[in-house]
């Protein structure tokens, strides 16, 4: 017994007088079973004898172990990396060679190859070493996949018409692991050019390194958002800590500067610019330099990294400017995605997907409260927040102050009158859910099984701004139909749909049907979105 036996007799799911139960038994066997191979006994035989007594209707259990000699691994081996390098899975092995086998490290080292997304499939096998009774080889099978992607992006709104997006990452660059992104893109409301690196093993403790500089163009009006431009530049610096198999930390410091134009000052946006007032040049820019503090913790627990159907993944994220910065704010969000497979194969699958979001300023300058920036605003619409509503489109709108009254019909009155457009300026908090249910593609056969994912799903989002002061409208207020409390969280929307996903040769390729089952005036709805290059 190897020294086990009370471990063993502690696993026992059963007690005397008890009624008897096989699936118990055989519960307990595999129980022993996977102990011993956790400690280098790959091939032991656990039988249960059972001894009878008519008489009394009773049954005595005798556990019979034999561990069998204790197994060592002597090469690890990969075949079907192609592209990849050789030193690229071995470091996410777990199971060493030239020590004993460890069924649980072998496992570890399957789950982290297959959280890598860099190949389809990936299978072990253990070798015995011919002519020895104690040596296997272990021999790790992976099916690549493209881990580079051409991002192309084509979406139709029901208003919006059709807009593309174009760009270039590699995730697994010369079969280094390391991901390398060039991303030149231009489309109706932003171009943008970035360069971003990442070294998954900066060093040998597995400390991450990464870097990104870019430069970019947008013209808000043009997105679906309230009018206003900006011109930024910037960069930042990320190092990564592994903390254990599952937690991975983050850390990061970053500079931008932006130029913000033709900024519409409506009511939201009012104790923010006269905070930023010194920060203003004569033309009514706004010009800011802000160097920022970042943190990230993330929590894997997936089953793969390309199309899950098992496992979690959670991430909690927080942005903050430094103290002396021109823009004095913070911002944090978490994200979470929950696989709970409903039968055994894992073809039908149940996704819960959450995210929670808060920003706002800190401290005071000139007297004024600082406040979040209108453009660090969360956002939702489109498909990689709300699908059946078109991007940005949903939320707070535009809410402008006429001192005279004149909007309301009282010129030269002393009460301020509100008017109300259905442009979107977004919030500084947001809740999004959705329940998926993932089901077998139609048609499709067993050799695009791992390649195209077919789901149902409900979407539903919040977005709202606390710092808001709802005042009850005019009744002959302009544009009353698109105001509401902003600052409530229950005002929600939600929508219904399909949706199909393809990891092409080009990238992740998604198309979604979408209709919104609850929506608010002034949401522009999107019901078909065809996408290459991002997944939701």
């Amino acid at each position: 017994m190897i020294g086990k036996q009370a471990e063993f007799e502690g696993m026992v799911p059963f007690a005397a007088g008890d009624t008897y139960n096989g699936s118990s038994v055989t519960a307990l066997e595999e129980n022993i079973k996977r102990v011993l191979g956790e400690s280098g006994y790959a091939y032991p035989q656990v039988r249960t004898i059972p001894e009878f007594n008519d008489e009394t209707n009773e049954v005595s259990l005798v556990i019979n172990v034999e561990a069998g000699n204790r197994i060592y691994v002597r090469d690890i081996r990969f075949t079907g990396n192609n592209s990849t390098k050789d030193e690229v899975l071995r470091r996410e092995m777990r199971q060493m060679e030239s020590s004993w086998l460890n069924s649980k490290s072998i496992e570890t080292g399957k789950n982290r190859l297959n959280r890598l997304g860099f190949f389809e499939t990936v299978d072990v096998q253990t070798v015995r070493v011919p002519g020895s009774d104690d040596q296997v080889d272990l021999v790790y099978d992976v099916k690549e996949a493209n881990s580079g992607s051409v991002n192309f992006g084509v979406g139709y709104g029901t208003e919006s018409g059709i807009s593309f997006q174009v760009g270039l990452q590699q995730d697994n660059f010369a079969g280094s692991g390391d991901r390398v992104g060039i991303s030149a893109m231009t489309n109706k409301y932003q171009k943008n050019i970035t360069l971003d690196y990442r070294d998954p093993y900066w060093n040998l403790d597995g400390v991450s390194l990464g870097g990104q500089i870019f430069y970019n163009e947008f013209e808000a009006s043009k997105a679906g958002i309230i009018d206003y431009t900006d011109q930024s530049y910037g960069g930042t610096l990320t190092w990564g800590f592994p903390v254990d198999e599952l937690n991975y930390l983050e850390f990061g410091g970053g500079y931008t500067h932006s130029r913000l134009g033709n900024i519409k000052e409506y009511v939201q946006i009012e104790k923010f610019l006269q905070a930023q007032e010194k920060n203003r040049d004569a033309e009514g820019n706004l010009i800011t330099d802000d160097f920022h503090l970042t943190a990230a913790w993330t929590r894997n627990n997936l089953n793969r990294g390309r199309f899950p159907t098992a496992g979690n993944h959670q991430k909690l994220y927080g942005k903050v400017t430094v103290p002396g910065s021109d823009v004095q704010y913070f911002k944090t969000q978490y994200d979470i995605r929950q696989y709970f497979p409903i039968t055994q194969s894992h073809n039908f699958t149940l996704l819960l997907k959450g995210r929670l979001g808060y920003g706002n300023g800190y401290g005071q300058t000139n007297g004024n409260d600082n406040l979040l920036p209108f453009y660090e605003n969360f956002y939702v619409g489109g498909f990689s927040t709300l699908r059946g509503f078109r991007q940005n489109s949903v939320g707070p709108k535009a809410v402008y102050n006429d001192p005279n009254g004149g909007g309301c019909g009282n010129v030269g009155g002393n009460n301020p009158c509100y008017s109300a457009t259905e442009q979107s300026v977004g919030g500084n908090a947001v809740a999004l859910a959705s329940v998926e249910l993932i089901v077998p593609t139609p048609f499709a056969s067993d050799e695009f099984r791992n390649q195209i994912r077919t789901s149902v799903f409900f979407d539903a989002a919040s977005l709202w701004d606390t710092e808001f002061t709802y005042v009850s409208p005019d009744p002959n207020m302009p544009g009353k139909q698109y105001y509401y409390d902003y600052s409530d969280p229950s005002n929600y929307r939600a929508s219904v749909g399909v949706a199909v996903q393809w990891m092409s040769p080009m990238g992740p390729l998604v198309f979604s049907l979408a209709t919104p089952v609850k929506k608010f005036e002034g949401d522009k709805t999107e019901a078909f979105t065809f996408t290459i290059g991002n997944t939701f």
